[in-house]
């Protein structure tokens, strides 16, 4: 699928939610996103990456967890804001995107709010592919659709996959990349998956 048809995806589907599902709601720098409650698999705390090709300027990359490829990407370059760099103390809000798993880079999870009864702006889900402001009952957010980010590019990107997730590390030293290989190691040894959508967000962890 096309970026243009992408772009038009978004703004002609219908909300994930209605007026008053359930939203997790988490921050990254001083912005606030939800995702639908309904779409939360788990909470983990960030891993290391690896980087993939050929892939959308705000995927920072992705791991394996339990032998499946989990795409990683940050909101914050989604909505187009410049990338927030990896911290030890990161989470990862994991969703379901359809047929597959994505990762949402996050350094605070809030909670769970209801959505207010407001119009949709489609203009606005227009400028920023994927994702819908939104009001929630304890203020504003980004809705965020992983069904609708297109994760392949038909065309490479100005800034490669490996540059941009040296982006992501550049404050991360020596000691941290390890804690950080270390929590990679873990997840992709995992068992078997024990699907965990809309469980309370106390399931957030560094297993």
């Amino acid at each position: 699928m096309s970026l243009a048809e992408q772009t038009a995806l978004a703004i002609t589907a219908q909300p994930v939610l209605t007026n008053t599902e359930e939203c997790v709601v988490f921050a990254l720098s001083s912005q606030t996103y939800a995702v639908a409650a309904g779409q939360l698999r788990t909470c983990l705390s960030l891993p290391r990456l690896t980087a993939l090709d050929d892939t959308a300027e705000y995927l920072v990359g992705a791991f394996d967890l339990r032998g499946e490829l989990v795409p990683v990407v940050s909101p914050a370059v989604l909505i187009g804001a410049p990338l927030k760099p990896a911290a030890t103390g990161d989470l990862l809000i994991l969703v379901d995107a359809g047929d597959y798993p994505v990762a949402l880079h996050a350094d605070a999870v809030l909670g769970l709010e209801r959505v207010r009864s407001q119009d949709w702006d489609r203009a606005d889900r227009a400028q920023t592919l994927s994702t819908l402001r939104i009001v929630l009952s304890g203020g504003g957010a980004r809705l965020i659709d992983p069904t609708l980010i297109g994760l392949v590019l038909e065309a490479s990107g100005p800034e490669s996959a490996e540059a941009r997730l040296k982006a992501f590390e550049q404050q991360l030293d020596a000691a941290d990349l390890s804690l950080l290989e270390a929590r990679a190691e873990r997840y992709r040894a995992l068992g078997p998956a024990r699907r965990a959508m809309g469980q309370p967000l106390g399931r957030c962890r560094d297993v």
